[in-house]
């Protein structure tokens, strides 16, 4: 509409007549311009009553925050005027306690000093297991105000209590709160400040903050015999902790064997691996050989009657069995130790070259491990030694791993090789003895062909 209006306007200015077959009047144009104008005008006025109700109201709401303000800043004023009062005040109660308790000032402040070391001594001490709340008698270690006689009586009791509870062995039922975090009330026996367990043979640590007792997760050795035998009056000596705790609790942190084994990565499972496959094939020949003794041995306690379930036997038939001369004798025994060799050397080389392999593995960990470490070093620095534990413990296991394979290996190796050569000497000798009596028959039956 309003472009139409436009439209016309322009056309009438300009003289042109209008191409619509139906002209706009005049008349009509200026009823829609004064219709409009009434209409901008009533959305005026909304506009602005809308600004004028707006306005009241943001007035409104800064006249509240001011009154809070100003309520604000009243009781400021009023607790400044109170705080101000009450530190006048208390520098005078302060000022007439120290004129009241005159000399004795310096006293009531040991009192409150020992009685504040005392209360962090009794929530370590293990004598709270059955004398429960003793530190929370000693609060006043933390008052300002002057202690009274009867707490100071208490300082004193707790003092001579501590030192007595310590030198005795005690007897009493306790909540113990077990490994898998279950609380049972059970009878315990408390060695002084050094150790407790239950009857049933478990040694108890004190945890400060729960305030109760606690199974250690790892036991000393042969902790359970000894609490029996000792509760029982069989034995009078227990294993106890002079640090109060501390060794017990180093228990935990010792790593076991197969932790240990962990720490060596892969390079230790496979120094391992490569150990027990040369300790096995040792045992087997270790095995075979002494099989083999044992029926040389039988064989030469019978040299009579030859048999082929041993390697003499085996040699000695190989030339009695055919009519030959003596070098072909001699060659024949030759041929029959050579194929017997290696029925006694057999695994040898191999276990030989594991113990050699070993140690070196070893060395291959030790050098991966530093690197590791190194690179910690590299990233975090050297602030915190729990970042290069990793690579160091890596590095030392490989190389133990390495020494205890290649050890036992070394030695199943020079067993091995002495037997073989103790064997290899027999069957030398006995083929030596049999060459030497064949010559000698040779001869003692050609002088008496030649007598005949």
């Amino acid at each position: 509409m309003i472009k139409q209006i436009l439209v016309a306007t322009l056309l009438i200015a300009s003289g042109v007549q209008a191409a619509d077959p139906a002209p706009l009047k005049l008349d009509g144009l200026l009823q829609d311009v004064r219709q409009f104008s009434a209409e901008d005008r009533q959305l005026n006025k909304q506009r602005e009553q809308l600004f004028s109700n707006d306005l009241s109201q943001q007035q409104q709401l800064l006249n509240k925050s001011r009154q809070r303000l100003q309520q604000a800043e009243r009781e400021q004023a009023r607790l400044k005027a109170a705080f101000d009062a009450n530190d006048t005040k208390l520098a005078e109660m302060q000022t007439l306690i120290q004129q009241r308790s005159g000399q004795l000032g310096e006293v009531f402040g040991v009192a409150k000093e020992q009685a504040g070391e005392l209360r962090s001594f009794l929530r370590d001490s293990l004598t709270g297991a059955d004398n429960p709340g003793r530190s929370e008698t000693l609060a006043f270690a933390d008052s300002n105000r002057v202690p009274t006689l009867n707490e100071l009586k208490n300082l004193w009791y707790q003092l001579q209590l501590e030192m007595t509870e310590t030198g005795k062995i005690s007897r009493f039922d306790s909540p113990v709160i077990a490994n898998d975090g279950s609380t049972a009330t059970q009878p315990v026996v408390r060695f002084g400040m050094f150790a407790a367990a239950t009857e049933q043979g478990q040694f108890l640590g004190w945890d400060a903050t729960e305030q109760a007792l606690t199974v250690l997760p790892t036991q000393p050795e042969d902790a359970s015999q000894q609490v029996e035998e000792y509760l029982q009056g069989s034995a009078n000596d227990i294993t106890i902790d002079p640090t109060r705790g501390q060794l017990f609790q180093m228990l935990d942190r010792e790593p076991t064997v197969l932790e240990r084994i962990q720490q060596g990565g892969k390079v230790g499972y496979l120094i391992l691996a490569l150990g027990a496959i040369g300790l096995l094939v040792a045992l087997v020949q270790i095995a075979m050989m002494l099989i083999n003794d044992f029926r040389v041995r039988k064989q030469l306690a019978s040299p009579d009657s030859l048999t082929r379930d041993n390697p003499l036997g085996r040699v000695l038939l190989a030339v009695k069995e055919q009519s030959l001369t003596a070098d072909q004798r001699e060659v024949k025994v030759d041929e029959a130790i050579l194929q017997e060799m290696p029925l006694f050397e057999r695994g040898q080389s191999f276990v030989r070259l594991l113990s050699a392999v070993a140690p070196l593995l070893g060395l291959l960990g030790t050098v991966t491990g530093m690197i590791a470490t190194f690179q910690s070093i590299t990233l975090f620095g050297t602030s915190d030694p729990k970042l290069m534990a990793g690579g160091i413990s890596q590095a030392l296991m490989t190389t133990v791993l390495g020494l205890v394979v290649a050890i036992p290996l070394l030695f199943c190796h020079s067993y091995l090789a002495s037997r073989s050569r103790r064997l290899m000497q027999i069957l030398q000798e006995r083929g030596l003895g049999l060459l030497v009596d064949a010559e000698r028959k040779a001869k003692v039956g050609g002088v008496t062909r030649h007598a005949a």
